[in-house]
């Protein structure tokens, strides 16, 4: 695994609660909010390997 790959893996992991709980909050729906992480997680799949991971990949 990637460098990239493993950084995309380890945000999931650690961040998912977090995104979903701010977006929900903001949305105030939760559907919306899945669909909205799991896009960003998909443009992250997508730009990081070519983009390179930001420094702080974390949301906030």
């Amino acid at each position: 695994m990637s460098d990239v790959e493993e950084a995309i893996t380890r945000v999931h992991h650690e961040e998912w609660a977090r995104v979903m709980a701010a977006l929900t909050r903001s949305f105030g729906d939760l559907d919306i909010a899945e669909e909205a992480a799991a896009e960003a997680f998909a443009t992250a799949v997508e730009r990081w390997p070519a983009d390179g991971k930001r420094p702080t990949p974390a949301p906030g």
